[in-house]
């Protein structure tokens, strides 16, 4: 290389090392390389605004509360075990979480309902928001009783979408310190039952004198939120939410339910499983002899699945539930059954004991054994009308809305519903625990 080439190599290095700072800052002041704070909980439990991390006294479940209501909380109710004689004020204050910005995720690729993205927001313009794309352009979108409807049409979620949305209501690893006070939340009605609780789950073995009906273990659903009714009273599942503690509103029954937890079987076993939608009932019976799910409606048999090699004396992850009105049924981490139904043309009977867990063959263990219900959205108004979008969205634009219904400022509220993709700053990447 000769001299005069090196000298001009010497002159751009400079240029070159200035232009790259100012790319590097400019990432960094535009939130991609470096965390940006969620402040506000509209979008818990996925994404976390200020809080505070609290501990049940009584059976240890972990849950947080939020600081968005003008109102300061003193006392909290565990949303698990109902026990209301809990402290707030104790409780450690956490920041909202971190997350990262990724300002190319849509420079090629339309952003996709789902996704969680970052804009300016409308109703303060020198402000960013953080929120989840649930319309897409020229769809018109309505919400009806907690229920999202796509040009008239239910959205049905899959079952990984239900599952990062939706809410635990109760975990069975968390039982109150002196059980022997209070009705056991899993419990059968059966004199000789072969269940029996056992660390973290329940254990079930043929009883001698049931060699062939099934021995269901029926679940039992608490209020757990603050009430002068008796702590273990039963009542349906609402969209009761521990983070919004303090934000004094109307609840509202959720009959859309996932049950979760692990199998172990030692013996070839038969298993059934039971649901009910607020209508109806559906059973899964499970045979790991047979190695076959039969999903049932009624007397009615819906559809028969094969189920994969499942492993003895190995603990199986097991997901079962009613969604978007279809049945849902995943083992070992694969949807092994999505089975859309119409539901029964009358009204809803929400229930406190929406499933059950039966015995009729072998012997088997479910352990971690965990209930949750999916999101339900609200209107922004009272009143049983459907909020809509008043016509199919503008081209570019989207329909954005908060996981966290009752504290959002979203596309149910402002003046234009949806949010033009030139508005949007980037997909959130996150959160950063």
């Amino acid at each position: 290389m000769s001299g005069s080439r090196r000298r001009k190599l010497f002159l751009l290095i400079p240029i070159v090392v200035v232009v790259a700072l100012g790319v590097v800052a400019s990432l960094r002041y535009q939130g991609l390389l470096f965390p940006v704070r969620i402040g506000s909980g509209s979008m818990s439990e996925s994404y976390l605004g200020p809080h505070r991390r609290i501990e049940c006294k009584d059976c240890g479940f972990a849950f947080r509360c939020g600081l968005d209501v003008d109102v300061p909380l003193q006392r909290a109710t565990c949303p698990n075990c109902g026990f209301d004689r809990i402290d707030v004020t104790l409780a450690t204050l956490h920041e909202g979480d971190r997350v990262l910005i990724d300002r190319w995720a849509y420079v090629r690729n339309a952003p996709q309902r789902g996704d969680v993205v970052a804009f300016v927001d409308p109703t303060h313009q020198s402000e960013l928001a953080v929120k989840r794309i649930m319309g897409l352009p020229n769809e018109a979108v309505t919400i009806c009783h907690g229920e999202l409807f796509i040009d008239g049409t239910l959205h049905r979620k899959s079952l990984a979408e239900a599952m990062e949305l939706a809410t635990l209501v109760y975990d069975d690893t968390c039982r109150p310190a002196d059980e022997r006070q209070l009705p056991p939340r899993w419990s059968s009605d059966q004199p000789e039952s072969g269940w029996r609780a056992i660390t973290n789950g329940h254990h079930w073995s043929t009883p001698r004198s049931e060699e062939s009906a099934y021995d269901w273990l029926m679940y039992r659903h608490w209020r757990c939120y603050t009430s002068p009714h008796p702590r273990a009273e039963e009542s349906p599942v609402t969209d009761n939410d521990s983070y919004n503690q303090g934000l004094s509103r109307e609840l509202h029954e959720v009959s859309d339910l996932i049950l979760s937890f692990d199998l172990r079987f030692e013996v070839a076993s038969k298993i059934a499983l039971l649901v009910h939608d607020g209508r109806e009932s559906f059973t899964a019976v499970i045979s790991t002899t047979k190695r076959s799910l039969e999903l049932r409606r009624g007397e009615e048999v819906l559809t028969l699945a094969t189920l994969p090699n499942l492993q003895r004396s190995s603990n199986v992850p097991l997901q079962f539930g009613v969604v978007d009105q279809q049945l849902l049924v995943a083992i070992a981490g694969a949807t092994l059954v999505r089975y859309e139904y119409t539901p029964l043309d009358q009204p809803r009977q929400p229930t406190s004991r929406p499933f059950g867990i039966a015995g009729a063959e072998g012997e088997f263990s479910v352990k971690n054994v965990r209930v949750h219900r999916d999101i339900y959205y609200l209107n922004p108004f009272r009143g049983d009308w459907a909020w809509n979008s008043t016509g199919p969205l503008a081209d570019e634009s989207y329909l954005l809305l908060g996981d966290n219904a009752p504290l959002s400022n979203d596309s149910r509220h402002w003046k234009t519903p949806g949010l033009h993709r030139n508005l949007f700053v980037g997909k959130v990447l996150g959160p950063l625990r």
